[in-house]
């Protein structure tokens, strides 16, 4: 299938695979009813730590998958070749030994325009409703990761999930696997409260968020609160806040039609020319420039 035209055009729900993509892969669930899935083991055990499915990707142009509202993490690392991944707002060359955490309820987009495959091992984990994720972030994470071990625990999974009496062994390779990913996390984010809060603030960036009510929905003290984000973001409450914004504005810029004076709104501000002076700041450019220099990069 060739890849469509999308040029001057928001990102879309796509699943591209081309010709030559190969993959290898284990679900959680038999009943999975996406088809792609539908020819690969289940390897049961997943489940315990909140994984739908994994595997290994060889991806080749023109791979291309967008997903506009993906229900949770999607962990990736590279292992050979490069592929692009759109992280806040922006696409970023994943290259090996890198790795790269999407978080849940956020526009996830891979593609591969390169001659040469692109090569990587994902994990992609359920967001269960009403209850803290097993992995959870919410901002995109992108930092070195030893990729052999890991790749080599995927394989393990992936073929011990081919025998149904091969359960108890499916259930460490799965264990293992969630190890790496949780030690990726811990590595980055050392407090669940700061969780809670950026996940309650990003589900209302148009709300009018200040530094006490903020303090209140992450049960602690103002001047803690400065103090942690500090010391976990290198800023302060009222920054992260901003930066959230302007992730979330620069996202809806390439996935929506939206006009900015309505996307301005919907991440906070009442004042469009406020707005665009604070993604200029943030992105060096103004939104309409953003919007029409990324779609299509």
């Amino acid at each position: 299938m060739d890849a469509p035209n999308t040029e001057d055009k928001p990102l879309q729900e796509t699943h591209i695979w081309g010709q030559k993509t190969q993959l290898s892969c284990a679900r959680a669930h038999s009943d999975d009813p996406r088809e792609w899935l539908r020819p690969h083991p289940v390897a049961p055990s997943l489940t315990h730590y909140q994984i739908e499915h994994l595997g290994i990707m060889h991806a080749h142009s023109p791979y291309q998958v967008v997903r506009m509202n993906q229900s949770g993490a999607f962990f990736l690392v590279t292992t050979r070749g490069s592929g692009r991944i759109l992280v806040n707002g922006q696409w970023h060359t994943c290259t090996p030994g890198e790795a790269c955490l999407l978080p849940a309820y956020n526009t996830n987009a891979l593609r591969c325009d390169n001659q040469s495959p692109w090569e990587f091992c994902w994990v992609r984990y359920h967001h269960p409703e009403g209850q803290t994720p097993l992995i959870h972030s919410t901002q995109a994470l992108v930092a070195p990761f030893p990729h052999i071990p890991f790749l080599t625990a995927i394989q393990g999974l992936l073929e011990e999930a081919k025998s149904p009496d091969r359960l108890a062994v499916t259930q460490q390779w799965s264990q293992l696997v969630h190890i790496y990913v949780s030690e990726f996390i811990t590595s980055h984010q050392h407090d669940d409260r700061l969780w809670k809060l950026w996940f309650a603030v990003e589900k209302n960036l148009e709300l009018d968020w200040n530094l006490d009510s903020m303090a209140r929905i992450s049960c602690m003290s103002a001047e803690h609160l400065r103090r942690l984000c500090k010391s976990q973001y290198g800023r302060s409450p009222i920054q992260q806040l901003r930066w959230l914004r302007m992730q979330r504005a620069a996202e809806m810029l390439l996935t929506t039609e939206f006009k900015i004076e309505s996307i301005a709104y919907d991440v906070g501000y009442k004042n469009p020319i406020v707005f665009s002076a604070a993604f200029k700041k943030q992105f060096g450019t103004q939104p309409s420039q953003f919007r029409s220099q990324n779609i299509h990069p």
